[in-house]
């Protein structure tokens, strides 16, 4: 990597002479070619020149030319098209971002499964009670015992199909846990110890059941545009291999980035178990994910997060002195900073997704909305709709279309706590609204929990679900 890192460096020292000190603009030709910035038919570190040249103002491009040298696919030609001309001339890349195809083929998951249930209750008889929500079939298994895990404590298993069923609730005739999603990315469940209850019910949480790979974790420190640093944490599956540019794999970026795989990065004791999620999709015959978490500043999250769509609400106190609705230039961050990076760097198809709770809720719904054509799905988890009436979100989508390309939402929120109920609310006045709008009717789901509480214990039971929508698995 190191030597690769110091041909980049070479290429762009000699870039940055000729900007500086040639004189003569181009004289642009007729290319059709992504890449060919000069128009001379070729892709070469001329190229590469052209676009230092026309940034630093010292020529200028036309705007066929512009368009041509934006192999990244975004919204302004930068350094970062430049970069990936590079790439592709000492072979790191074969295709610029751009040019990836609109859909991709994806390994279906498995439809028949078999969930496991880790009994750490220690109930003498463990009933797992499948039902599907919209048709209202259901049927009721005794789980079967299969082994003590590392721990001493039971684990039993059950066969479902997640074709035919969509929730589980695990129970021993006495008590019983909350509705819980079972999907093709579910396999180990298990009683949440913490004694508090749902409406009189225990929760669940997941797990991975069988082999478990960590996967690996790495983090980029970014400069982001309100004058302070950002983690992004970069997690990809055990079997990922940079190597190999063969195997492409699709990305989902989230808000909140600290409070989706361990504990030793979030702020809080709680976890959304992204990475586990994915281990049992891969564990259950689909493809591996790769998962981007942008960390948020604690200090300015309401603001990073809270884009400004027009007048905010009336019905909640006034914002503090000093807040300010930036979620625009979070999205242009992600859209124009954070994906080109991934997109450069790693091995990826052109299947994005976006999501996050909450004010992270909210900021992904607004950059699906800004740029529907980059994603194909978004995932809103008890996202912070009340910001706005629903007439002022019928006024932003008024000067939206939304007959073309547009991605999958998947809406989830509780109805128990007062947070979940506010956003319960929205939620629902939302799909009036989007429906209102011309918004697909197939191309969204709202989901309600009316145990649901505002916790990432409940949004770490709902990704599952959330994941399998967005990819259809």
């Amino acid at each position: 990597m190191k030597k690769l890192n110091v041909i980049l460096s070479l290429i762009l020292t000699a870039v940055l002479c000729v900007s500086v000190f040639s004189v003569p603009s181009y004289a642009l030709e007729s290319s059709s070619l992504p890449g060919d910035a000069n128009g001379d038919g070729k892709v070469d570190v001329m190229d590469v020149t052209a676009i230092q040249r026309h940034i630093l103002k010292l020529s200028v491009l036309d705007d066929e030319s512009v368009e041509r040298a934006k192999v990244c696919g975004y919204s302004g030609l930068s350094i970062i098209d430049a970069t990936a001309i590079q790439r592709y001339i000492v072979g790191l890349i074969s295709a610029f971002p751009a040019e990836k195809p609109e859909t991709e083929s994806v390994t279906k998951a498995k439809e028949n499964i078999t969930i496991y249930f880790t009994n750490n209750k220690n109930w003498e008889t463990v009933n797992a009670r499948f039902f599907n929500r919209a048709t209202g079939d259901s049927e009721t298994a005794v789980m079967k015992f299969l082994e003590k895990n590392g721990d001493g404590e039971d684990v039993y298993s059950a066969d479902v199909d997640v074709s035919k069923y969509d929730r589980v609730v695990f129970g021993d005739g006495t008590d019983e846990t909350t509705d819980t999603p079972v999907t093709k990315a579910s396999s180990g469940y298990f009683i949440r110890p913490e004694t508090k209850r749902y409406n009189g019910k225990l929760l669940a949480g997941v797990y991975t059941y069988g082999e478990q790979y960590p996967g690996n974790i790495d983090t980029v420190v970014m400069d982001y545009p309100d004058g302070y640093e950002k983690d992004i944490y970069i997690w990809t599956p055990e079997d990922y291999d940079p190597k190999n540019r063969s195997k492409r794999y699709s990305v989902l970026y989230l808000c909140d980035g600290q409070n989706l795989f361990d504990l030793t990065r979030t702020r809080t004791i709680h976890k959304w178990r992204c990475d586990e999620s994915v281990l049992s999709l891969m564990n259950n015959g689909g493809d591996g994910i790769i998962i981007v978490g942008v960390a948020s500043n604690g200090r300015y999250r309401f603001n990073e997060l809270t884009p400004e769509i027009g007048e905010f609400t009336s019905s909640m106190p006034p914002l503090p002195e000093g807040t300010e609705l930036n979620g625009e230039i979070f999205s242009d961050f992600m859209i124009n900073k954070v994906i080109p990076y991934v997109e450069l760097n790693y091995n990826t198809n052109s299947i994005r997704g976006i999501s996050g709770s909450s004010n992270g809720g909210i900021e992904a719904f607004y950059i699906g909305m800004e740029h529907p054509d980059k994603f194909s799905y978004v995932g809103a988890i008890s996202p912070a709709l009340d910001f706005f009436e629903p007439e002022v979100w019928g006024e932003y989508f008024a000067e939206k279309d939304f007959s073309g390309r547009v991605p999958k939402i998947y809406f989830y929120s509780g109805n128990s706590d007062m947070i979940e109920k506010i956003q319960c609310e929205a939620t629902g006045k939302m799909e009036t609204t989007l429906k209102a709008a011309g918004y697909p009717a197939d191309k969204f789901t709202v989901v309600i929990d009316d145990d649901g509480a505002h916790s990432e214990d409940f949004w770490a039971i709902y990704f599952p679900e959330m994941l399998s929508y967005g990819l259809n698995f």
